[in-house]
């Protein structure tokens, strides 16, 4: 039975009403969970189609399909099949305008509800636009192979027909869904997000690991409707079984990580790892089918496109270092391997930069971005590096530890200098004592040697299906020095214009908001305008997006005056073909201000002939600084080059202050950064999470190793906030001493239970005072939290029982007998529910399982249970979303007919309770720690609970 487009629709409604409601807000994954939950009887049914409903609510991922179809050509296609006249088709072509606030699926859906279509005889389904979109896929150069050849859509013959098509869909549809098919069509949602992993868990709960084996939608989605067919899969387990990689199917990557310090990369990882050089080069997952003959090496991409016809020149070198077709071939049918592609100088005798790639490398067929570089040179050619391999013959290695793989790969590899070479690495290893420095050593080496970096890597297997495995296993760390402290810093730079993109200026819930892409460049005339006055001169290096607090920013307290591109008359803009793909500023600022940028390096990006900042992030944007004092295009290139092609040093000096560098870095001797009193400062990452993000509909998670472990892998996308948490964990550190490295809590492995606590009774946590409720204060975010009555260190009664689904008794690491933390229920809020940091903090409070789903409250063997709930104020929507789910509990207080009030907390209260009973605990370290319960309760930590106080619910 088809499956209704309409169906879908609802559930991008409901998600969109839910970000603006004012009350009643619940998280995106309940909502999918429960869209799902609605339709489990179509889902389930012999004849549904997997891949098509994946392909239409996760459209970003099928990148193996390309449309060639933007908002303009989007535009024309409807108003041509709507019929729309003169005055309508202007009305369509609103999005481009600031003022109006709308993208072009508003567009849409505004005529459509002024002249609304006849209901239409047959109901448009999500099999038919899959089918529609494929075909015009199939007709796109750009698309992977296996798309092109599937063959054309039955809709039209040639790709004007097929696109046609798309306007007849058009007229078949009411208002709501038509707006939602042209965000579909453009891939973006926006500002609904779609969690992947909630709907792969929702769909089925063994769908997340079919797609990390075999990382592709359509694929994944038949083998799991053929096992839903013969229901012959029950478990994960079982699935390992009857699963395994196939050659020319792309296998999914591990999870990559950011290492933030060496202490934070050692946190992470186990036992000997291995410490590998990271090349600047692009990513290549190489298969070999020894049945197809000549046709044997197939190529993915890091996006899960087949690269194979753009990487030919690649192959010669493939097949010498495996030794393809020659009698001494180690392979029999076929092998997966996992390297990165690199350009090779005979000449020069190493490998070059980056962008040295797009030379040899075509896109589909076409060199991109190569209009003002040289040409290729005889004395370069493409060279791979191997670092894994991922099957032998038929024999999958996914379950295989890293140094066991690795040792087949040096079996399977022939080394062929400037051609193929196994990746560099040193085994280091984190049991002994001289791991930190080992590491901080190796790391230096690789930043003198002008290195991209480190790749870290546990003996783990390249996958673990184990629901319970141990945080952080089977994931790949990427230590670079762009990642630690202010190694990344540029300098200022001019924001000289910017353009508005309606889809991304939803993201920002600002209103009226005029930019969202800012144009930033270099005085190329500075020393003209500082002593002459002359006109400034620009030239544009790269475009940049802020985070919401950057933009918050930039439009209260910046604000600039801006003209358009046509009026402009005070600056002069260089712009080149590649910036920006060709698109230049709609709005020009004629006294531009001033951000400050940290990129990872600097990089000649295609079509422009300079160097830039390679991946540039906005750190701060100033409010007290003049474009004349921003760095000019000069220096930005003579710091390029000297970065680019500074000289190997001759001894082991620049190691040594290199080794210092990252010492000062470290947590423990980190100081606390400060910022001038008006230069305004937020860290940019990426968008930040929605509050459902990777939740699982598990009750509680088991905190082990100082992370939460959770079902899905962790991504290497932090959020805005994420990143301060880490910062903050660093200064709590701080202030911890020996007496807490004396007391560390041993490593938590598979199968081992948290620490027992002591039977004695607790004597004291803090007894959070309950005040009447006439007086309680509702609790809202706040900045400035208050509370309706005093907050101190609350005292645990003897009869007050742990969570009931704990494994047993926990207690505090650093005071376990004067901290009664772990005897509370503690409630996160979706927000901070997936934290490692969080994590962490509770884990040393004895809190090895905090309550992620508010709904477990209602169960009786919580009544007689202290109860508490932490939040993040600084997103007040979803805060109050939270507030109103514990409203909806209607607790009730033991015996009685009376509201039970929960108090709120801000999570930051955990760190600095940490802090201080770190403190306390050098003060009593050689004395009774009885003493420290005096202290407790009348000393800091009354004054520590009251400040972070959120009120009560």
């Amino acid at each position: 039975m088809p499956f209704l487009f309409s169906y879908v629709c609802d559930l991008l409604q409901k998600l969109e009403d839910n970000r603006t409601k004012r009350s009643g807000v619940r998280t995106p994954a309940a909502i999918i969970q429960d869209w799902f939950q609605y339709h489990k009887g179509l889902l389930h049914r012999d004849d549904f189609d997997t891949a098509a409903l994946l392909s239409t609510l996760l459209p970003e991922k099928r990148t193996d399909r390309v449309y060639n179809i933007r908002e303009k050509k989007l535009q024309t296609l409807i108003g041509r099949g709507l019929i729309l006249g003169r005055s309508r088709i202007a009305q369509l072509g609103r999005w481009t305008r600031p003022e109006a606030g709308m993208d072009l699926a508003e567009c849409v859906e505004g005529i459509l509800n002024e002249t609304p279509n006849p209901v239409p005889v047959k109901e448009v389904t999500v099999e038919e636009i899959d089918g529609l979109l494929h075909g015009i896929a199939a007709a796109c150069r750009f698309s992977s192979p296996s798309v092109r050849s599937s063959g054309m859509s039955s809709i039209g013959s040639t790709p004007a027909e097929q696109e046609l098509g798309i306007g007849e869909l058009y007229r078949r549809l009411p208002a709501r869904d038509a707006k939602w098919l042209t965000r579909m069509i453009l891939k973006n949602y926006e500002p609904v997000i779609i969690d992947p992993g909630t709907v792969y868990r929702s769909i089925h709960p063994l769908l997340p690991a079919i797609l990390k084996v075999q990382d592709d939608i359509t694929v994944a989605g038949a083998i799991l409707d053929k096992q839903r067919r013969e229901r012959t899969v029950t478990g994960r387990n079982e699935l390992a079984q009857h699963l395994k990689p196939r050659l020319g199917v792309k296998i999914g990557r591990q999870t990559w990580i950011k290492g933030r310090s060496i202490k934070h990369c050692l946190g992470m990882v186990h036992g000997r790892i291995s410490c590998e050089e990271k090349l600047d080069g692009e990513y290549c997952q190489i298969h070999i089918d020894l049945s197809k003959g000549k046709d044997c090496i197939q190529i993915f991409s890091k996006s899960g496109k087949d690269s194979t016809r753009d990487r030919f020149k690649l192959h010669d070198a493939i097949r010498d270092s495996l030794q393809i077709d020659q009698p001494a071939c180690p392979i029999k049918k076929g092998c997966i391997l996992e390297g990165e592609l690199v350009v090779y100088s005979d000449k020069e005798h190493r490998i070059l930069d980056f962008h040295k790639i797009r030379k040899h490398v075509s896109r589909s067929g076409t060199f991109i971005g190569t209009a003002q570089d040289s040409q290729a040179h005889p004395w370069e050619h493409l060279m791979i590096v191997y670092y894994d391999v991922l099957m032998i013959d038929d024999t999958s290695l996914l379950s295989v530890k890293h140094s066991d793989r690795f040792q087949k790969l040096k079996d399977l590899i022939t080394v062929i200098p400037g051609h193929s070479a196994l990746v560099k690495r040193v085994l280091i290893d984190c049991d002994r004592r001289t791991a930190k420095s080992d590491l901080r050593r190796a790391f230096a080496k690789c930043i003198t040697a002008k290195g991209e970096g480190l790749v870290l890597k546990s003996d783990d297997p390249y996958f673990d299906f184990d629901s319970m495995r141990r945080p952080y296993r089977c994931c790949a760390i990427k230590l670079k020095k762009e990642y630690i402290g202010n190694f990344g810093d540029v300098g200022d730079f001019a924001v000289v214009g910017a353009r508005y993109d309606a889809a991304k200026a939803r993201t920002y819930d600002i209103p009226r908001l005029k930019w969202t892409h800012f144009y930033v460049g270099c005085l190329e005339n500075k020393e003209e305008v500082e002593r002459f006055g002359k006109k400034p001169r620009f030239v544009v290096t790269n475009v940049v997006e802020l985070n919401k607090t950057q933009m918050a920013t930039m439009v209260a307290y910046v604000n600039p005056e801006c003209v358009s591109a046509d009026e402009n008359s005070a600056i002069d803009l260089r712009i080149e073909l590649g910036i920006d793909e060709g698109r230049g500023p709609v709005f020009i600022f004629p006294t531009p201000p001033v951000v400050d940028l940290r990129c990872f390096s600097f990089d000649k990006e295609g079509n422009t002939g300079f160097w830039s900042p390679r991946f540039p992030v906005v750190t701060k944007v100033h409010c007290d600084r003049s474009f004349q004092d921003t760095i000019s295009f000069q220096q930005l290139q003579e710091l390029a080059e000297e970065a680019r092609n500074m000289a190997a040093p001759e001894d082991s000096q620049e190691i040594l202050t290199w080794v210092a560098n990252l010492q000062g870095t470290e947590p423990s001797s980190q100081p606390t950064p400060t910022a001038s009193q008006r230069s305004l400062v937020s860290r940019h990452t990426t968008t930040p999470p929605s509050p459902s993000t990777n939740v699982t509909p598990q009750v509680c998670r088991r905190i082990s190793n100082g992370a939460l472990t959770i079902s899905t892998p962790l991504t290497s996308s932090v959020s805005s906030w994420a990143i301060t948490l880490e910062n903050r964990k660093r200064s709590v550190d701080t202030l911890e001493s020996d007496f807490e490295q004396e007391n560390k809590v041993p490593r938590l492995t598979r199968g081992q239970s948290a620490p027992g606590a002591s039977t004695r009774p607790i004597p004291a946590l803090a007894s959070i005072a309950m005040p009447e409720p006439a007086s309680v204060l509702v609790a809202a975010a706040r900045s400035a939290p208050t509370a309706s009555a005093p907050i101190r260190a609350p005292v645990l009664s003897r009869s007050v029982t742990v969570s009931s689904v704990s494994t047993g008794n926990t207690r505090c690491h650093t005071l376990p007998a004067s901290c009664g933390l772990s005897s509370f229920s503690v409630l996160l809020s979706p927000c901070i529910a997936n934290f490692p940091y969080v994590g962490d903090l509770l884990r040393s409070h004895g809190i090895y399982e905090p309550v992620i789903d508010a709904n477990v409250w209602k169960d009786k063997r919580f009544a007689s249970t202290k109860r508490l709930a932490l939040v993040e104020p600084q997103r007040p929507e979803a805060t109050e979303a939270f507030f109103n789910t514990i409203r909806s509990l209607d607790l009730k207080k033991r015996g009685l007919n009376e509201h039970e009030y929960i108090p709120i907390f801000d999570w930051r209260v955990l760190e600095k309770l940490k802090a201080e009973e770190a403190r306390k605990g050098r003060e009593t370290r050689e004395r009774d720690e009885r003493f420290a319960v005096v202290m407790m309760d009348k000393g800091r930590f009354g004054e520590i609970w009251q400040k972070f106080s959120q009120g009560f619910v």
